[in-house]
């Protein structure tokens, strides 16, 4: 005899193969099915473990798995970065790629962007690391925040050193989709780091991608006498300094006790200020806690810029928008989009007339990328972007065509070959003319005042020579406001008299003489490359037409 389940099973087995099969549990109608069935077939289930095996592999191969993206982050955060090398001057300058190490546990300044903070969710922790090795965690730039002596700075062309009293802000470009700043914020519920011994109170100190104040920080020598003294003063790599919050109004301090984070225990960071003396005013030094080294890569080591990509890419999405919306109008289509942006209508546009526009282009920009794409754009850095930084920054740098004539011109005035225009080969050029200059005959200026004048157009470091890089930048500045190629290759042979061209794009500033002949024939020559030949040096054009291979010459008549 069978049991009333036994009787089923059977004759289950006996069907079709396509019939359905169930479990005992199932066909007798128990209560308490088994834990690996869950669609109540077990083909099903069968069907159903293969498919999350497939979907494991195939995870697993395109490197998407949890534990996979875990250890890319972690071989990311501890990837080896080059610092900058340490400048001729030995200052510290904006943008330089460095390390800052505490002078308490000899650890470095670290970020840990897999810890969320505990007091600020939208915050990543911030610690010192036992060891001091150059990391893409532990490698940070310094970022010019909003200053009231920036136009001091500028005037005296420090605009991207480091000084002390100058507020700015420590970044990280590498470890989050957006550069990550360091803040801190006063002490709150949330916001607070409780001593191991003392229980003294100390503001916690995070790392964000936005940020306003909270992220401003400014550098203080570590003796406190000096801090007045030294206000406005270049800072230089390998100081020992201290850094104030000026949020808190505390200074960044490597704390005593340890936390757990990714990497093991490291030494937490607060704002808090030490100090070794017992009373503020027998207070000389800051303590050790609280003081900083800022570490570079020695003079003339190989260095590899940072490139992560995405400031690049932020300013190619402004490019590409501003491009369709100007059409194919050129320099009168670019000049209008920079007239919708300006709401003022001073021709120059604003940070924020800047942002705005850009929301209207349909193009939104987070707080870094807004910061690089503005910076990009003001070439200056005089906190707005006039037309001809608009214009040039969204059209790039001259095309090959205008850069060859442009190098072709440098060549002409580079009479000695050195790869440098001094002031005697420009004054050997011009010296003829310069008696002539209204402001010499007038008796405003001297020849030399004038001559400096003019090469100031180009010598940008002030130094009396011009670079080729300098040439190139000035050109740079004038190619943006010519939209046809041909006018441009006119415009620069007519003015550095270089012979040559094709059609409408041929010289028509180099002399034309009548030469009479040997035997009393007359013809039209021009005198090629005659830059430096004056109107009345009838001995020059003589020789320069000889090596041009007219060698009958009679007489040169300069009018016809």
């Amino acid at each position: 005899s069978y049991s009333f389940c036994t009787l089923l099973q059977r004759i289950t087995v006996l069907q079709a193969p396509e019939t359905m099969d169930y479990t005992r549990q199932q066909m007798c109608g128990h209560k308490d099915f088994s834990l690996r069935t869950y669609t109540g077939n077990w083909r099903e289930d069968v069907a159903r473990e293969g498919d999350r095996m497939r979907n494991y592999l195939l995870k697993r191969s395109s490197g998407e798995l949890t534990s996979q993206k875990v250890q890319q982050r972690m071989a990311k955060a501890l990837q080896s970065i080059t610092l900058t090398p340490q400048h001729s001057d030995g200052l510290l300058r904006f943008g330089d790629i460095i390390m800052i190490q505490s002078a308490e546990t000899r650890g470095a300044l670290s970020l840990d962007a897999e810890t969320a903070s505990l007091g600020r969710p939208g915050n990543v922790d911030v610690s010192v690391s036992e060891g001091c090795l150059p990391m893409a965690r532990s490698v940070w730039v310094l970022m010019k925040a909003k200053d009231t002596n920036m136009e001091f700075y500028k005037k005296n062309k420090e605009q991207d050193i480091v000084h002390y009293g100058q507020q700015l802000r420590i970044v990280n470009k590498i470890m989050g989709e957006s550069n990550l700043s360091i803040a801190s914020e006063p002490q709150g519920p949330n916001t607070c780091l409780r001593g191991n011994k003392t229980g003294i109170e100390r503001s916690e100190v995070t790392a964000c991608v936005a940020g306003a104040l909270e992220t401003i920080w400014v550098i203080h020598p570590a003796e406190v006498s000096w801090k007045v003294e030294s206000e406005g003063y270049p800072v230089k790599t390998g100081d020992i300094v201290a850094f104030k919050s000026i949020k808190t109004n505390s200074y960044l301090s490597c704390e005593q006790g340890k936390k757990s984070n990714t990497f093991g225990f490291e030494h937490e960071v607060s704002t808090f200020h030490h100090k070794d003396q017992v009373t503020k005013q027998e207070c000389r030094y800051i303590g050790a806690r609280n003081t900083w080294g800022i570490i570079c890569a020695e003079a003339g080591a190989e260095f590899i810029p940072l490139d992560t990509g995405r400031e690049k890419t932020a300013i190619e999405r402004v490019r590409a928008k501003i491009l369709e919306r100007a059409g194919n109008l050129g320099f009168k289509g670019l000049t209008r989009s920079l007239r919708v942006m300006d709401d003022d209508g001073n021709r120059k546009l604003s940070r924020r007339e800047f942002k705005e526009g850009l929301k209207v282009y349909g193009v939104h920009l987070n707080v870094q990328e807004l910061d690089a794409v503005f910076n990009n754009f003001d070439r200056d850095g005089d906190g707005a972007i006039s037309v001809g930084e608009f214009v040039r920054t969204i059209r790039g740098p001259m095309n090959a065509r205008r850069l060859e004539l442009v190098m072709m011109a440098y060549e002409r005035i580079d009479t000695d070959k050195s790869g440098m225009v001094s002031f005697a080969e420009l004054k050997a050029i011009y010296g003829k003319n310069l008696p002539q200059h209204p402001d010499v005959i007038s008796g405003a200026k001297t020849e030399k005042e004038v001559l400096l004048d003019f090469i100031s157009c180009w010598d940008k470091s002030g130094d009396g020579n011009v670079t080729p890089q300098e040439f190139q930048e000035y050109y740079n500045d004038i190619s943006v406001n010519i939209d046809n190629d041909d006018y441009f290759e006119l415009m620069i042979r007519n003015a550095w008299h270089m012979s040559g061209g094709e059609g409408w794009c041929e010289n028509t500033s180099c002399r034309r003489v009548l030469v009479i002949h040997m035997d009393d024939s007359q013809t039209v020559e021009e005198i090629e490359n005659d830059l430096g030949i004056g109107p009345d040096d009838i001995d020059k054009m003589k020789e320069k037409l000889i090596s041009q291979g007219i060698t009958d010459i009679k007489a040169i008549k300069l009018t016809f």
